[in-house]
């Protein structure tokens, strides 16, 4: 439901700030995400491997006092660095203008909360109260939804756009924190030794993240150099419905790390095996049909979300779609190689991937602009997601089994083809009759073929034994 919730309010903002506004909106989020990531320090894999064999009634502890106390303190001092960065780029570069630093200094409590939001779920990860954070999102979703319909109301700019995602990150944190009273009650409190030791554990994962994200949205900054608002905001648009998406395997992800993780710690090789098969074919499941369902509806997808305007952005999204599945594996295994505390070895592969990158950008961006940016995202994604593995591999010396991957790439491939069919049958009607808008023939297509995708592809797993009834129950229910 809060994916849903997030979709329609993309779409909102979308249609409201128009291509240019959405650009400086996309071009002030990421900017953010840098100073994010430097607050983060890779605190929240660090706490939820920290607490995993603490019982889950011992978890008022000073560990995770400390943990809590180096996030909000990280968090005050890189955030307010953000707008002062920004001030002193726009001095050289007149893409960074008042609005854009106004932006970044508004949208700075955003991450904030955000930030101290992850942390608290790793708390109801280890008890597997993943409720919480449900319903915490599920108001959070809300709260955005109905303060970005007063804005559309009032027909206010892109400053009070962001506000809104200040309020609703803050709703969410407040729910958040009360909540956890049942099972921490958190305070600020720092212990040196502890902190030390946090830090030393925390670093190699924080410096692997910074290099993830360099990959994940240096293009957007360095298009913000040489791109108009308007360019950006196209390209802003799919990366907007890709960050939607790359929600779900975070938080499957995190579901599954206590679990994985301690079965790792306590020597139980064979059901730390069979979690490791089970998560990655329950990943499998979702992103394979997803990028054969995007590739076929994406300038349906486009129209209903961001409306005639970003119709070129329709390109970037097809290609965005196979990075976001990439996404969905790299997730996984970046855990799971916290788990296994090869994340100074993965470090070095996060920045190979984040130099290279870089290095493709820089070149590729002034020559190909978005459609070159878009393509070596793919690359990133794609090699962070086999150095990942490699590592889990080298480490564990078990390899997963891609016998489901391929029978789910089958039936996508079978969901595809029935797709087609039935649009050529709609555009067929469509092109005598014209019957109704692009927008509204559009929203009837994702209407019809969303479900009916979704139906045809089940139906082709059972069909090719990729997935049993008991398998269903137990993939649905992320607590077993």
């Amino acid at each position: 439901m809060g994916v849903v919730l997030s979709i329609i309010t993309a779409a909102l903002v979308t249609r409201h700030l128009g291509t240019n506004g959405f650009g400086q909106y996309t071009k002030i989020l990421s900017f953010l995400q840098f100073f994010g990531i430097a607050m983060d320090f890779g605190l929240y894999i660090i706490l939820i491997k920290k607490i995993a064999d603490i019982p889950n009634d011992k978890l008022d502890t000073p560990i995770v006092h400390t943990i809590f106390t180096l996030r909000v303190i990280s968090g005050i001092f890189f955030l307010s660095l953000a707008p002062i960065v920004a001030w002193m780029i726009g001095l050289f570069h007149e893409g960074y203008s008042g609005t854009i630093v106004a932006g970044v200094a508004l949208t700075t409590g955003f991450f904030f909360f955000i930030s101290l939001n992850q942390l608290l779920s790793a708390i109801f990860q280890k008890v597997l109260r993943s409720d919480w954070i449900a319903l915490a999102e599920f108001v959070g979703k809300i709260v955005l939804l109905v303060s970005t319909l007063i804005v559309i109301f009032l027909n206010l700019n892109v400053l009070w756009v962001l506000s809104t995602l200040v309020l609703s990150s803050a709703v969410n944190f407040l729910i958040n924190f009360l909540a956890t009273k049942k099972y921490v009650r958190l305070r600020l409190s720092l212990h040196w030794d502890l902190m030390k030791r946090v830090i030393y554990d925390a670093w190699p994962t924080a410096l692997s993240i910074a290099f993830g994200l360099i990959y994940f949205k240096g293009d957007t900054i360095i298009l913000s150099f040489y791109e108009s608002d308007a360019v950006i905001g196209r390209y802003g648009a799919p990366y907007k419905i890709l960050e939607v998406l790359v929600v779900f395997p975070a938080i499957f992800a995190g579901l599954v790390m206590p679990v994985i993780t301690a079965a790792w710690q306590q020597k139980h090789l064979g059901r730390f095996r069979d979690l490791l098969q089970k998560s990655f074919d329950a990943l499998s499941f979702i992103a394979i049909p997803l990028i054969a369902g995007v590739m076929i509806l994406a300038p349906y997808i486009i129209e209903v979300i961001a409306g005639s305007d970003f119709q070129s952005s329709t390109t970037i999204l097809r290609i965005l779609i196979i990075a976001t599945a990439a996404i969905f594996f790299g997730t996984l295994f970046g855990y799971i190689v916290v788990s296994l505390d090869q994340q100074r070895l993965m470090m070095w592969g996060y920045g190979f991937v984040a130099i290279t990158a870089f290095i493709g950008y820089l070149i590729v961006i002034p020559r190909y602009s978005v459609i070159g940016a878009a393509w070596l995202t793919v690359y990133s994604e794609v090699l962070a997601v086999c150095i990942s593995y490699w590592l889990i591999v080298k480490r564990t010396h078990m390899h997963l089994q891609f016998g489901r991957l391929l029978k789910a790439i089958f039936a996508s491939l079978g969901m595809y083809i029935v797709l087609r069919c039935v649009l050529f049958l709609f555009e067929f009607i469509e092109q005598k009759y014209q019957l109704l808008s692009f927008f509204w023939y559009a929203f009837f297509v994702l209407i019809v073929c969303v479900p009916l995708g979704a139906l045809v592809y089940v139906l082709l797993l059972f069909a090719l034994r990729a997935l049993r009834p008991g398998e269903v129950r137990e993939l649905i229910s992320l607590k077993k």
